[in-house]
């Protein structure tokens, strides 16, 4: 009994590792846009790879498009056999930019959250009404509503806020993250400039870094100014384990 309860933790230990190194590479990816006279950002594709302590590589891809003034944001990511995840996002830009000096301002449509590990799935999504300003929610323990506020992100949309908002140097000392579940505030500190490589090359970045309440957890970003601020590489330490993300390719589909 006791090697069956062994077994189990180790199992359920091993699960949750995945679990949470497939939602960080979801984290940072959406940072890769850049400004044009149109509009705010540019459609583009970017490749990554990635590594869980070591011992599991996958790959992970972002698409950013738009269709008459409603943006799309996709991301997928797979460990071969073992595990894929996938985040859908629709936005818009909120105001016009007055000037260059500041970022432009994302508004959340909706958006959509998938994962599975083995026989094991997770299957999340919201929707904003804003005309009647509630979120109205799905997940695996039915549906639900809360009201909606102004500033919120979804995580795919928070990241594209926050790059925007490092570019013009004007990062919130906090940020409202909306999920199936409600809202809640998040951070991030710029901790100044340092070379990395990447399977792509070798990069100027600025590193930023997320603040969590576990202290023992660091995640980091390194962003590109050479590349628009794209997020060339990022790393979470928690505890004995690591994950490290790469970026492989970068495509923009600016017309």
């Amino acid at each position: 009994m006791q090697q069956q309860l062994m077994k189990k933790s180790q199992s359920q230990s091993f699960q949750m590792t995945v679990r949470t190194a497939v939602r960080l590479v979801a984290l940072p990816l959406s940072f890769a846009l850049s400004i044009s006279s149109a509009h705010a950002f540019e459609p583009f594709e970017a490749n990554y790879s990635f590594n869980i302590a070591g011992l599991l590589n996958g790959t992970a891809s972002r698409t950013l498009t738009v269709k008459d003034d409603i943006w799309n944001y996709s991301f997928k990511a797979d460990i071969a056999s073992l595990a894929t995840a996938s985040e859908f996002s629709h936005f818009r830009i909120k105001d016009a930019k007055k000037s260059d000096d500041l970022p432009p301002r994302i508004e959340s449509l909706d958006h959509s959250y998938h994962f599975k590990f083995l026989t094991n799935k997770k299957n999340n999504s919201f929707k904003v009404d804003w005309d009647n300003k509630v979120v109205n929610a799905t997940n695996q323990n039915g549906e639900n509503s809360y009201p909606a506020q102004v500033g919120m992100l979804d995580m795919l949309d928070l990241e594209l806020q926050v790059r925007e908002d490092i570019k013009h140097k004007r990062l919130q000392p906090s940020y409202l993250l909306a999920d199936d579940k409600g809202v809640s505030k998040i951070s991030f500190v710029n901790e100044g400039d340092e070379k990395v490589t990447t399977d792509a090359g070798t990069y100027d970045t600025v590193r930023i870094r997320l603040v969590q309440e576990n202290q023992k957890r660091k995640t980091y970003f390194w962003l590109a100014p050479k590349l628009d601020y794209l997020p060339v590489q990022v790393r979470q330490d928690d505890g004995n384990i690591s994950y490290v993300l790469n970026l492989t390719s970068y495509k923009s589909n600016a017309k």
